[in-house]
């Protein structure tokens, strides 16, 4: 395995007025080799939003620079710095309590749908939940964006079951739909295409519980229940309801 460091240079970018002046992010440095990874001058903002637009360098045997594609230690340059980015950024937003997007607090929610921390506050990245015990994040496991609070300016807040970056389910409702896809593809009574149909207008139903279609579906996943076995059925219809209520609370 790799020796990897990375040393930031800056994760929120200024921008520059000579337009072949590069803006260095970070240095990496993979088993003793070092490797610059800037920005392009007209960059501002936060450097992760700049990521595919990052170039990774290194100086050649003649002591000129040589620019690395998207493969090899060039990609492992790159994947280092964007981890590095995130952690920083997720770390800035514990301590401030806020989301970067400036109008939500931000979030901490263990992995089983316990929410630890919403309003402002400040918290740790380590903190696990005084209620279950499990560990609590901050940001999608999936694209690495912190998961959002409250809104800056008060009011209810409810538990998002998705990223609303990548559109991934956060581990709470993963879970869920995981256990759920599991019982429907043992069912035996179930032919395949039961099981995909079911699958499917079970996660529209639990992505959007309130929506206009939801009381339709919801009949749906009932009639192609018919045929599943007792515990299966009374599983999944609990579970919609489940989440309706949750939505309703919410």
């Amino acid at each position: 395995m790799a020796d990897i460091k990375v040393v930031l240079a800056q994760r929120v970018l200024g921008g520059s007025n000579q337009s072949g002046s590069l803006q260095r992010v970070a240095t990496v440095y993979i088993d003793g080799n070092e490797y610059r990874v800037s920005a392009p001058p007209e960059a501002t903002g936060d450097a992760l939003e700049w990521m595919s637009h990052l170039k990774v360098r290194q100086w050649d045997s003649f002591g000129g620079e040589v620019e690395l594609g998207w493969n090899g230690d060039g990609l492992t340059a790159l994947q280092a710095v964007k981890r590095e980015l995130e952690q920083q950024r997720s770390s800035e937003c514990c301590a401030a309590g806020m989301h970067p997007d400036g109008l939500h607090c931000a979030a901490q929610i263990c992995l089983k749908g316990h929410v630890r921390h919403y309003d402002g506050r400040s918290f740790n990245l380590k903190e696990h939940c005084t209620k279950c015990g499990a560990a609590c994040i901050a940001e999608c496991r999936h694209c690495g964006e912190p998961i959002r609070g409250a809104g800056k300016f008060g009011g209810t807040y409810a538990r998002p079951q998705y990223c609303h970056r990548c559109g991934e389910p956060y581990p709470w409702m993963g879970d869920r739909l995981q256990t759920a896809r599991e019982l429907l593809y043992h069912d035996e009574q179930l032919t395949m295409d039961d099981r995909t149909k079911l699958f499917d207008l079970l996660k529209d139903v639990m992505s959007d519980p309130l929506s206009e279609l939801a009381p339709a579906k919801k009949k749906l996943i009932e009639i192609n229940l018919g045929k599943a076995t007792e515990y299966v059925r009374e599983f999944i219809l609990d579970l919609v309801a489940k989440i309706a209520t949750e939505s309703l609370k919410n």
